[in-house]
């Protein structure tokens, strides 16, 4: 819900960002970085240059100006994450694997996993030449005979965005742009036409650029772009030039509407953009036109629907050139004086006097700023400014530098702001921002909240723990804040393989138990599961305020409960509902008045049946489920036995008849496990020969439907003392010592309802955790991302890589024992299995980039991550290594190296018979 009265009806929300810029390896140091006036532009020294291979006769140059802003490891990468093998990270350019990783992060940061959305994601985005690949070509001349398609697919920059739509299933457009140093931005630009025309329903967008070598510097030429003392002056008298630089940036959008009707976390509003060329009106193809720039942002403007009079600050391109910072102001100038004679009103700065150049990641480097600038409500200061150019009249302007930090005050409107980026061939892009609406959600009821940390390895997994329990450090949360951070948590992360758990009051605890994790709070889901059993008993008056705890604090239930008394009071005729609407009622000690045993016996059904109701709906579904009393008619309707009206009614009469079981008179529970006659399994005294038959006539229905095909008798003693059953009992605790059934959790109140979906969850369950907010108005939090495990990925020798593979992870003892053993019957005379195998390891080894000794020959090709193509290339190498050809269909069908052994034995015995008959 938004608390302003009207919606920009073709706005797009920014509602997540992730980057990588010089001196700032996330946004949180961007943004530190940006306050405090400080640059990310490295200065070399010559030992640092030369060790990177600059040669000493362009270090003695007096024109080599020994400057970039760099990125700190940018052959870093996290491969298995993302699903890739050694070979294949080491041949990916890192511009497109940083691009991947910050689609990932952004993603996160709006709180959305690909897998989950409704609706299609698109990406958008583009990268710089392959200077990676460049780089291996000039050291290695033949690199492009040595599997080029791989390199090509690697590096080509036609891939950056199908390569990120392939590894995050993402299904929407995946558009590759290239617009040179406006490719950013003409990508925002494309993402929010994509998005406004129903195209997509969230888009990423950004770009690339990381070269190489990584520490170098430039030589400086008189005219062209680049500065000759490594520092950029935007619109300052000195300027003569700006700084090449590396970079990442990403954001992630989704139509305004959309985005508040979703609860996400806004960080501000595209109201418009536009994009154009100048063509042949400049003096050259290099050239800037103040005519074309004029009218891109006159067209920006009008599609906003935004006077340039409550624009109160502009991100320019500003790459400080004596000719093009003069013709961007006089370009800007133009267009606003379409709308506002005012002169001197609107800041203007230029990131690049912070980060140099980044090329196809300027554009939204410089967005990325602006639109923190409105998060937080403060400009940063444009750097290197100290005389504005003389060639510039910003009198006559809208327009001043701004070059202190100060608060950004609202003049009475949205704070609001533009963003330019324009290309080395005058494709021009030009933004529209303002400040994201006010939000609200509805007011936090639940006293216990479940967070959840997943991750794939022990070292991430802990380091998430730790990024989360830092984060809530800083910001310790209130209670309201609390429940939307573990609402993120539980919509918006991808439950990976290892897991943590904690249930926790208050911000306080959170950190206390985060810093101390027991075994009880984890989980390893890629593990079996656990066998499931839902156990309900009756509800004893004595929890009756755990129960009415639930009523009030969780809507879905509370939804199922109401519908489910609304039945049973017709059923009945008995009033019921008004027992749960006033807390009074519901007292600890001593039975309510108004609880007859008959009402509070239908009441107890119904509590146990909504919340096997509620967890069906989030997903969950019991290996065995069974009762005692009336929760063994709300086992019978949950396993779709019986229907609620005939439970109701099997309530009333026993209660009628005053009948109770001993508590030695168990239930039974029932199995939904394929491939065994039915049988019934509910001991219910006392019941009609009618409803029996429509009970049985029912059961038959639904075995014909495969729904229950199996019913096996489990007693209730037995699973809550079962060493691996979890058991989640619904209604009074069972009587179990925790001590010797720590699988057992007793549901009766928020605490342990909470600690229960937490155990769910950490055991493996996939839980639809959207369907328990479904009824109420949540936002998704800003949180920490995925500790990525990152290893260095670079063009290695075969000793470089086996030293930087050293701890991958090991082979089982057997499968060591069955590889080594091939290496040594290879070495003995006349063996040729062992010879095909080594050979076959070998192939292995060089198209994956594997050390040879992890490789096992009865492992799927899958899971040693291979796929087509590299099996098209291994196979390949097979081909070669034989004078004649081999039965290429029999060898795709392989699944393991040892099957593909079988393959080539049998296809060369089929050519020997052959060459026998022939002769």
């Amino acid at each position: 819900m938004t608390n302003n009265d009207i919606l920009p009806e073709h706005g797009v929300a920014i509602i997540g960002m992730s980057g990588r810029f010089p001196g700032a390896s996330d946004l949180e140091s961007y943004w530190s970085l940006l306050c405090e006036g400080k640059h990310g532009i490295r200065f070399f020294t010559d030992e640092e240059l030369s060790k990177n291979g600059i040669a000493e006769e362009r270090l003695k140059d007096p024109l080599y100006v020994k400057a970039k802003g760099m990125l700190d490891d940018p052959e870093m990468f996290d491969a298995s994450f993302f699903g890739m093998t050694p070979r294949e990270a080491e041949w990916t350019d890192p511009q497109q694997r940083l691009f991947l990783e910050c689609s990932y992060e952004a993603l996160e940061s709006a709180g959305w996993v690909p897998d989950l959305f409704k609706g299609r994601i698109g990406v958008f985005g583009g990268c710089s030449i392959s200077t990676y690949l460049l780089n291996r070509i000039a050291h290695q001349q033949d690199a492009l005979t040595l599997d080029a398609e791989s390199l090509i697919l690697g590096c080509d920059k036609d891939f950056i965005t199908s390569r990120t739509a392939y590894k995050l299933n993402l299904k929407g457009p995946a558009i590759t742009v290239q617009t040179a140093c406006s490719t950013s931005l003409v990508a925002i630009h494309l993402a929010c036409q994509s998005l406004l025309s129903g195209e997509c329903d969230m888009a990423l967008a950004g770009g690339s650029t990381v070269s190489f070598p990584n520490v170098t510097g430039y030589r400086y030429q008189e005219g062209m772009i680049l500065s000759p003392d490594g520092f950029c002056r935007a619109f300052d008298s000195e300027a003569r030039g700006t700084v090449p630089g590396n970079g990442v940036g990403i954001v992630a959008l989704k139509r305004l509407e959309q985005a508040t009707a979703d609860g996400d976390h806004i960080f501000a509003v595209i109201r418009g953009s536009a994009a154009n060329n100048d063509g042949r009106l400049k003096a050259g193809f290099t050239a800037p036109s103040p005519e074309g720039q004029a009218e891109v942002i006159a067209d920006a403007l009008a599609l906003s629907g935004v006077h340039p009079d409550t624009i109160s600050y502009v991100e320019a391109h500003g790459t400080a050139t004596p000719i093009g910072d003069p013709i961007e102001i006089t370009g800007l100038t133009r267009a606003y004086r379409q709308w506002t004679e005012r002169s001197g009103y609107c800041a203007i700065g230029s990131v690049k006097s912070n980060l140099g150049h980044l090329d196809c990641a300027a554009g939204v480097a410089g967005l990325i700023k602006t639109v923190l600038a409105l998060y937080y409500k403060q400009l940063p200061p444009s750097l290197n400014h100290l005389k504005p150019n003389p060639q510039i009249s910003f009198a006559n302007s809208p327009f001043y530098v701004h070059t202190q930090l100060t608060d950004w005050p609202d003049n009475g409107h949205p704070r609001r702001a533009g963003v330019s980026s324009f290309g080395i061939g005058a494709t021009n892009a030009h933004v529209i921002l303002e400040e994201a609406p006010s939000l609200s959600s509805d007011p936090s009821v639940r006293p216990w909240h479940v967070l959840l940390v997943s991750a794939v390895t022990e070292n991430s997994l802990r380091a998430a723990s730790e990024r989360l329990t830092e984060h809530l450090i800083l910001r310790l949360p209130g209670p309201g804040d609390l429940e939307e951070i573990a609402y993120t948590l539980q919509v918006g992360r991808k439950g990976y393989p290892l897991r943590y758990a904690i249930v926790c009051r208050n911000g306080a605890e959170a950190v206390r138990l985060l810093s101390q994790p027991t075994v009880e709070d984890q989980g390893n889901a890629s593990r079996e599961s656990p066998t499931t059993a839902w156990l309900f008993l009756p509800w004893r008056e004595l929890h009756a305020e755990g129960l009415y705890e639930l009523y009030r604090t969780e809507p879905v239930y509370r939804q199922h409960m109401n519908a489910t008394l609304t039945i049973a009071e017709r059923v009945s005729g008995l009033a019921l509902k008004e027992i749960l609407s006033t807390p009074a009622l519901v007292k600890l000690s001593g039975r309510p008045s108004a609880y007859t045993s008959r009402t509070w016996a239908i009441v107890s059904l119904a509590a146990s049946y909504s919340l096997g109701m509620t967890l069906q709906q989030m997903g969950v579904q019991p290996d065995l489920i069974g009762g005692e009393e009336e929760g063994e008619y709300a086992a019978a309707c949950l396993a779709e036995l019986c229907s609620l009206e005939e439970a109701i009614c099997l309530v009333l009469q026993q209660a009628e008849r005053g009948e109770t079981k001993s508590s030695n008179s168990h239930g039974t529970l029932t199995s939904n496990m394929p491939g065994e006659e039915p049988h019934l399994s509910l001991e219910v005294t006392g019941r009609t020969s009618q409803l029996a038959q429509s009970q049985s006539l029912l059961y038959a229905r639904m075995s014909a439907n495969n729904s229950v095909s199996r019913m096996s008798s489990i007693k209730v003693n037995e699973a809550l003392h079962h060493p691996t059953f979890r058991v989640i009992g619904f209604g009074s605790p069972a009587s179990v010592d925790r001590t010797e059934s720590p699988r057992v959790i007793s549901c009766y109140d928020c605490h342990t309802w909470t600690t229960a979906l937490a155990a769910l969850w950490t055991d493996g369950a996939d839980l639809d955790w959207q369907a328990r907010y479904q009824l109420e108005k949540r936002q998704r939090m800003l949180l920490p991302t995925y500790p990525f495990e990152r290893q260095y990925f670079n063009f290695l020798s075969q000793a470089q890589r086996k030293d930087l593979l050293k701890d991958h992870a090991p082979l089982s003892q057997a499968q060591q024992q069955f590889t080594s053993q091939i290496f040594a019957d290879s070495e003995a005379e006349n063996n040729p299995r062992a010879d095909l195998l080594k050979m076959l390891i070998q192939f292995h080894s060089e198209v994956l980039g594997l050390p040879e000794e992890d490789i096992a020959i009865d492992v799927p090709f899958y899971e040693l991550g291979a796929d087509s193509l590299s099996m098209t290339r291994i196979i390949s190498r097979i081909q070669n290594t034989y004078p004649f050809l081999l039965n290429v269909r029999q060898l795709f069908e392989a699944q393991t190296i040892y099957e593909l052994a079988d393959f080539i034995e049998l296809s060369i015995l089929d050519l020997l018979e052959q060459e026998a008959e022939k002769e």
